[in-house]
């Protein structure tokens, strides 16, 4: 998992609040419900110390929506009276999860959406194409592509003309393929999209597909199932969908798991244990922090400067490091900035295929022999 869609979190200033909120509108009443959700945050976020300012500020974002139905959540960071972070998300929690603290803690929504992959979904027809993207933060963002519509239906007959118009519809149909792949492409390096999944009309996909540049083209996969059609049950393509993420998922994570086993049997470019977590992060060694999925580091605390660029296990090893301030915070949220903060990826790896030491390892860029291990 990308966490440098994290980094303007950590711009507020502290204490933070933190907010992972279920905004679905999938029921009659669910504004009502919404609202009733965030009133009960809000309550457990003042009963922490948030100030009201923060909580002011928090109101005037919680809760929105971007016209889409179904389920969706919402994750905010605030603090000082400013919003840093805000973004509708695929995955919302059953209810909700907040807190106070130094930092904002976005370990709670990292867990609920860690098997979710940015991706870009596409139903496509002759005139255009329906387009879902889910950015590597979770964020979900729906577009329409509309090509020319005339002509774009062939019609039966003969002759000369007949051979005209025919050629005509095929030019059209090509065009307006070749502007929903280029809209496809945009989506898909904006959001940093890992598959691209597209299905629709037969010929029209695989015009599409065609036209997509090569690195992009690479990462699509087409769906059997799917229909841009006005009133289409697409149930069979989101499940098709769900399969196809899913499988990218699990090989992501086996191939870390993989290099992390291989690592630790030659004693190369890997650590495990908070200690020894901490002292890789500190010297920037981090290519992928590992994370057991039943660990929470539950009492675990650390030490970071306000800045982030710091981190250790005493305040007095941290003012030995050249900080001027120190914070001590729950491990989890020092370590998740500290990954951010360092360009470093997160993955959540299940206890069945890998017990890490102390509950977090990782695969190192380079190797350093003077750091344990």
């Amino acid at each position: 998992m990308d966490l440098t869609f994290l980094q303007k979190a950590y711009r507020v200033s502290s204490p933070v609040a933190s907010v992972y909120i279920n905004v679905s509108r999938d029921s009659a009443d669910a504004e009502h419900a919404v609202g009733l959700r965030w009133r009960e945050a809000r309550s457990e976020l003042r009963s922490q110390g948030a100030d009201e300012d923060t909580l002011r500020a928090l109101d005037g974002v919680v809760g929105r929506s971007d016209g889409g139905s179904g389920a969706q959540g919402q994750v905010a960071f605030a603090g000082g009276g400013e919003v840093g972070f805000d973004a509708l998300v695929a995955a919302p929690p059953q209810d909700y999860a907040v807190r106070v603290g130094p930092l904002p803690d976005p370990l709670p929504y990292l867990r609920n959406r860690g098997r979710r992959v940015p991706h870009v979904a596409v139903l496509a027809d002759s005139i255009g194409a329906d387009l879902v993207s889910v950015a590597a933060s979770g964020a979900r963002r729906t577009d329409r592509v509309e090509g020319g519509d005339h002509p774009t239906h062939k019609v039966p007959g003969g002759g000369w003309k007949h051979k005209q118009m025919q050629r005509a519809v095929e030019e059209q149909v090509l065009k307006n393929a070749r502007q929903v792949a280029s809209a496809v492409h945009e989506r898909a390096q904006r959001d940093g999209a890992e598959v691209v999944v597209v299905a629709g009309e037969p010929g029209v996909v695989r015009d599409l597909v065609d036209h997509l540049p090569e690195g992009t083209r690479a990462r699509t996969v087409e769906a059997e199932a799917g229909s841009r059609a006005s009133g289409s049950d697409n149930a069979a393509f989101e499940r098709e969908l769900d399969r196809v993420l899913e499988e990218h998922a699990d090989e992501g994570r086996r191939r870390v798991v993989d290099g992390f086993l291989e690592g630790r049997g030659t004693a190369d470019r890997v650590t495990e244990g908070l200690e020894a977590v901490v002292a890789t992060l500190q010297r920037g060694q981090v290519d992928t922090l590992l994370w057991s999925a039943g660990a929470d580091l539950r009492g675990e605390r650390l030490w970071s400067d306000p800045e982030g660029a710091r981190i250790a296990l005493t305040e007095r090893e941290l003012l030995d490091l050249g900080a001027e301030e120190a914070l001590e915070e729950d491990a989890a949220p020092v370590l998740v900035r500290a990954a951010a903060q360092t360009n470093a990826e997160l993955v959540f790896v299940p206890e069945d295929k890998v017990r890490l030491e102390g509950g977090v390892g990782a695969l190192l860029r380079f190797s350093d022999p003077s750091l344990p291990t």
